[in-house]
């Protein structure tokens, strides 16, 4: 332990904690200056949990396998205890201390959420020294030993707050894992904008400068579908829609979705719906499409 380089911490005692439910641990600002500072992550054992670690000022180290990241003023990074690919240090022959500040989250679902997020979008951030999230935690600055006391939800809900807002700050894409969240959401949007025409993937495709088969990956991995079959989806659902809360003809919704026929529309229908359009306006509701 290095506790001695603490310059402050605060300790969270969680009132009557629930087991399911992510909790602070800690908030600590702390300097390293002494190249013997060297934490394995790897050999941390305990509770299940995790860190979120900001550099202030000067430099240091962390490890992601055999990769070495220089942790200068802004620079971030988030892990799991027990994650034996990373490692964070002081760097022998630092020239100034590295003075960072950090919280740790602990149990079983934040640790299934840090894996999730760092497996779609890395484990390094670049953050301004003024960004809420570093205001928040310095809020919680006061004397040495003397615990902050709050209730499971209150804990649940610090945790999330960090994590909402370090998703204003998602990393750069070094890989189409990293950029396809933010692509996937301009194309959902892009999608629905344009379902009264006669859109097809290949449109998209070139609307956001990829290829096609770039495309259908990346939503396959984040969606579960292709571009074509979330086209279709969308185009129903609006059909759905339609017929329910409007009086117009098939022909007519069929055009409003982008279908140059009824024909095609209504045989696109039944195949997600699993009935027809006039079924399903009969039968005055619309099913759940997944």
């Amino acid at each position: 332990m290095h506790l001695t380089c603490r310059l402050w911490e605060v300790h969270f005692e969680i009132t009557g904690r629930l087991d399911s439910l992510p909790y602070p641990g800690e908030i600590v600002r702390e300097v390293q200056k002494k190249p013997s500072y060297y934490i394995d992550c790897g050999k941390r054992g305990g509770l299940a949990g995790a860190q979120f670690v900001y550099t202030l000022t000067g430099e240091g180290r962390f490890k992601i396998g055999d990769k070495v990241i220089s942790l200068f003023p802004g620079t971030a990074f988030l892990q799991n205890h027990g994650n034996p690919r990373n490692a964070y240090y002081y760097p022998k022959g630092g020239i100034r201390p590295w003075h960072f500040i950090w919280i740790s989250f602990f149990s079983p679902t934040v640790e299934r959420m840090i894996e999730e997020i760092t497996a779609a979008y890395g484990q390094i951030y670049y953050i301004p020294r003024d960004a809420e999230l570093i205001k928040m935690l310095f809020s919680y600055e006061q004397p040495r030993n003397t615990p902050r006391f709050i209730s499971p939800l209150e804990g649940t809900r610090l945790v999330m707050e960090v994590l909402m807002e370090l998703g204003n700050y998602l990393p750069a894409a070094e890989n189409h894992r990293r950029v396809s969240p933010g692509l996937i959401r301009r194309v959902q949007e892009y999608i629905h904008n344009h379902l009264g025409t006669t859109l097809t993937v290949e449109a998209v495709a070139r609307e956001y400068g990829v290829s096609r088969e770039h495309l259908s990956r990346i939503f396959r991995e984040q969606l579960g579908q292709t571009p074509s079959e979330y086209l279709i989806k969308c185009r129903v659902e609006r059909a759905c829609r339609l017929l329910i809360s409007t009086d117009l003809s098939c022909k007519e919704i069929a055009a409003m979705v982008g279908y140059d026929n009824s024909v095609s529309f209504s045989r696109a229908f039944k195949r997600v719906v699993q009935m027809t359009p006039g079924e399903l306006r009969r039968a005055g509701y619309s099913p759940q499409i997944r």
